[in-house]
């Protein structure tokens, strides 16, 4: 089934339609639930599918560190910070619906940038993203990234004057057919739920949440909130022990992951970066004009969408601050470190002690 029978008390985004329930969810993370289910039934431990797949996007971001860089110390120092220095680890540790969403995006938007970096196949390039984005909506706007690193194959014909006679339109429709493949089973999966090919699920929890979203679902007026607490929401300070705690209504990505600054260096001019940035920028902007900030959360999840750009950009900006040396300055060395131990905190903080709840403006 794609809808359920009853709706649990807990769960607040389940939409009814005709006497059915419907999670206003992608449903990429079920599918990949479907083979644990077969062997366990319900009594299927998501937590800890999304352990096993947190684990393979670690993996994966070795493997695409390989593709990408040539030293082996800044391979294994950007491993260790994405495994257990980001908030993918908490998110992983955790795997509820909306964690678990970013978990499963991430698997299939990192396998779309290593092969990016590795054979090029645009049609498997379309397929991943367009499986990521049947994860996380947003992540489908990071298209210009592989436009421009597979330019390319389909900016081949450099011989001819005319523009559009040097384009190669076959890669550009394989990449297309990929991603559309998604798109179009996205409008049927919307018609068969709500007789309708827009994507209206998160239209109809908004106007049922207007306390959450008192200018509709998306509005420029909530972009403020968005920004502090993306670059300036600090934890929680008390005069009690432990004095420093998680504020779960989300932290800065410097504080969550300070090595992220190292983005900055790799330039802005270079392919690789300039590709980056044409990612980063549209899916951020998106998220941070909706209405909804990421609620319970460690750091800020809706970053999650655009990491695997984050992580190349700070991979490149330190293996340019290289030049001769084989090895990671201190302070490379330490950003890293200390952005592993924050994470370790709030792993087992929140994990283990509960959140402090403080106030939501």
């Amino acid at each position: 089934r794609i809808y359920l029978l009853e709706k649990p008390e807990w769960l607040n985004e389940i939409l009814s339609y005709n006497g059915k329930f419907y999670v206003i969810y992608p449903p990429m993370p079920a599918i990949l639930l479907l083979p644990q289910v077969i062997i366990s039934g319900l009594e299927a431990n998501q937590t800890l599918a999304s352990v096993f797949w947190g684990s393979v996007n670690v993996a994966l971001v070795y493997f695409l560190m390989r593709r990408l860089l040539s030293n082996i110390r800044v391979q294994i120092w950007m491993t260790l910070l994405f495994g257990f220095g980001t908030i993918h680890w908490y998110l992983a540790s955790v795997g509820n619906g909306w964690y678990f969403a970013h978990v499963t995006s991430f698997l299939f938007l990192i396998l779309a940038i290593i092969e990016t970096f590795g054979r090029k196949r645009p049609l498997l390039i379309g397929l991943l993203l367009g499986a990521s984005f049947w994860c996380r909506l947003p992540v489908v706007l990071s298209l210009p990234f592989f436009l421009i690193m597979l330019s390319d194959k389909w900016m081949a014909k450099w011989d001819s004057t005319n523009f559009f006679r040097k384009i190669n339109y076959a890669p550009l429709i394989k990449l297309g057919l990929g991603v559309g493949i998604f798109v179009v089973l996205n409008f049927v999966y919307n018609y068969v739920r709500f007789d309708t090919l827009s994507n209206v699920a998160y239209q109809m929890q908004a106007a049922k949440e207007q306390w959450f979203y008192p200018k509709g679902l998306f509005n420029i007026s909530y972009i403020p909130e968005h920004l502090w607490i993306f670059f300036l929401k600090p934890p929680v300070f008390t005069l009690e022990p432990p004095y420093i705690k998680p504020d779960f209504t989300g932290m800065s990505i410097l504080i969550t992951t300070p090595a992220f600054i190292y983005s900055l260096f790799a330039g802005f001019r270079n392919k690789v970066s300039a590709a980056c940035w044409t990612a980063i920028i549209p899916v951020a902007l998106v998220s941070f004009t909706h209405g909804g900030v990421g609620w319970r959360q460690f750091g800020y999840r809706f970053a999650m969408d655009f990491y695997p750009f984050l992580l190349v950009l700070t991979a490149l900006g330190i293996n340019k601050n290289l030049n001769a040396r084989l090895d990671l300055t201190w302070d490379e060395k330490a950003f890293i470190s200390v952005s592993i131990l924050i994470n370790l905190w709030g792993v087992i903080w929140i994990n283990k002690f509960g959140w402090v709840v403080s106030g939501y403006s």
